[in-house]
């Protein structure tokens, strides 16, 4: 069972800002959001698949790893 798959994450017209980051990979070409707003409703989408959450670093049932918001030099979103 594939338990998250980079291509949920959105696709922008516009730059994006904010990234996602699985483990020690950030995704930049699989897409991300022009603001942590976006990035906090597509992290509340994942609704019942999500175990955990703190702020923009949360956890998926069943996954390895654990997945964070970032800028593109990897710098963890703040609430």
């Amino acid at each position: 069972m594939n338990i998250f798959d980079e291509r949920e994450i959105p696709r922008s017209a516009k730059p994006n800002r904010w990234f996602v980051r699985r483990g020690e990979e950030t995704l930049l070409d699989a897409g991300g959001f022009g603001s942590k707003s976006e990035a906090s409703d597509w992290i509340d989408s994942f609704g019942y698949r999500l175990d955990w959450r703190v702020g923009y670093f949360f956890h998926l049932k069943g996954d390895s790893v654990n997945i964070k918001i970032v800028d593109r030099k990897g710098v963890e979103a703040k609430v």
